[in-house]
C-alpha cells in the first residue's frame, strides 16, 4: 500500500531565515485495545527502536500506567525516558481509504515525555519487523508491503 509524504512547514529561524518545507512519512492510524479505539497521526521512523505513543493514548485505550513492563530509552529528549508497554492493535489506511487497512498487533510503549510531540512513532521493533517498508523520499512515497 502506498502513502504520500506529508509536507510540513518549518517557521523561519536563524538556521532557515525563510523557513523550509519538510516532507515526512506520516500516517493516519487507529489504535485499538478491546472495544476502545483512538485515532492519531504516527511518523514512520527507521531510527526508532520501538513503536512509541504519547501516554495520554494509553488512558484513552483503557491501559493503566505503569503497566509493569517498561524500558528506559533515549532519543527525543535530553534525558532518559521511560515507556510502559502493552500489546495493542493498529490499523493503517491510505489517504483515499479505497483499500482494506493494514492491521497488526504491536507491543507498543506509552511515554509521558513524548506527549508534547503529539505523534506516535512507528519504529523498528513492531513495525519495520513486520513489513517491508520502502521510503522513497525523492518521489515522496512510503510503500508498506
Amino acid at each position: 500500500m502506498d502513502f504520500r509524504y506529508t509536507e510540513i512547514s518549518l517557521n523561519p529561524c536563524t538556521a532557515f531565515p525563510a523557513g523550509v518545507e519538510l516532507k515526512r512519512p506520516l500516517l493516519d492510524v487507529l489504535l485499538r485495545n478491546g472495544k476502545r479505539a483512538v485515532s492519531l497521526t504516527a511518523m514512520v521512523d527507521s531510527g526508532s527502536d520501538f513503536c512509541i505513543f504519547p501516554a495520554s493514548f494509553a488512558k484513552a485505550l483503557g491501559i493503566a500506567l505503569p503497566t509493569g513492563k517498561s524500558i528506559t530509552f533515549t532519543g527525543s529528549a535530553d534525558r532518559p525516558q521511560v515507556a510502559h508497554f502493552e500489546t495493542i492493535q493498529v490499523a493503517i489506511w491510505n489517504e483515499n481509504r479505497e483499500e482494506d487497512p493494514i492491521s497488526f498487533d504491536v507491543y507498543a510503549g506509552f511515554c509521558d515525555s513524548v506527549e508534547h510531540v503529539g505523534l506516535g512513532i512507528l519504529g523498528q521493533h513492531g513495525f519495520f519487523s513486520q513489513f517491508k517498508v520502502t521510503c522513497d523520499h525523492t518521489n515522496e512515497v512510503l510503500t508498506i508491503t
